[in-house]
């Protein structure tokens, strides 16, 4: 008992702090390059779409890592392909009825946000944390509904994730995002749990923030 709480305790700072280096990771690179001249050759949105690209490197080797356990396959699809259908549909569909009625802070900006840094979060969260916790939170959080834990915990470690955009974006907007990553975040994991692959996940975020920058 004492070494599987320690197991969980431990994977729960690990995610912490790799959540930490998601952001910082790529500001300490950009740390070392003609950061200054960098941002008038690119402008502001290719300059952001620079550091979108910086966060790939880390979530894709801790995959690598563990390809199979991270979801890096096609995964299982026979006999619920039509029940992941529905689950990647509904996030879509609600994003393009529900954000232009919100501020928009994503229309318009960088390309990045809809191709880059999905897949750099995904690999992170759906990938690597998800594997991650399926083993040191093991079981399903109802017997009847059969929700890993693992979906849980990972959608509140990808909605603490948005925390910083506090500082760029207005408080109402960031309050309500943090209560659609951790919903919608916990919704679209239940694809990875069904099929153990990240790719319904990918592409469900993709589209979501396409619309979003669209």
């Amino acid at each position: 008992m004492d070494d599987l709480r320690r197991g969980k305790a431990e994977s729960l700072l690990l995610a912490f702090v790799l959540v930490a280096a998601f952001h910082a990771v790529p500001a300490w690179v950009l740390e070392f390059l003609p950061a200054r001249r960098l941002y008038e050759d690119l402008g502001r949105n290719g300059y952001a779409t620079l550091y979108d690209a910086l966060t790939c490197p880390l979530p894709l080797l801790l995959c690598l890592g563990a390809a199979h356990r991270s979801g890096l396959r096609l995964g299982r699809w026979r006999g619920h392909a039509l029940k992941v259908l529905s689950i990647c549909v509904l996030p879509v569909v609600l994003t393009a009825i529900v954000y232009p009625f919100t501020s928009r802070p994503f229309s318009g900006g960088r390309i990045g946000s809809w191709l880059i840094s999905p897949a750099a979060q995904d690999l992170l969260f759906a990938g690597y944390l998800y594997g991650l916790f399926g083993i040191t939170f093991p079981g399903t959080i109802h017997k009847r509904f059969r929700v890993e834990w693992a979906v849980l915990v990972t959608a509140v470690f990808f909605a603490l994730w948005h925390v910083p955009n506090f500082w760029g974006m207005s408080a109402s907007y960031v309050c309500f995002q943090l209560v659609y990553t951790l919903v919608g975040g916990a919704w679209v994991m239940l694809a990875r749990q069904l099929t153990g692959s990240v790719i319904p996940g990918l592409l469900v975020h993709m589209a979501c923030n396409l619309i979003s920058w669209l």
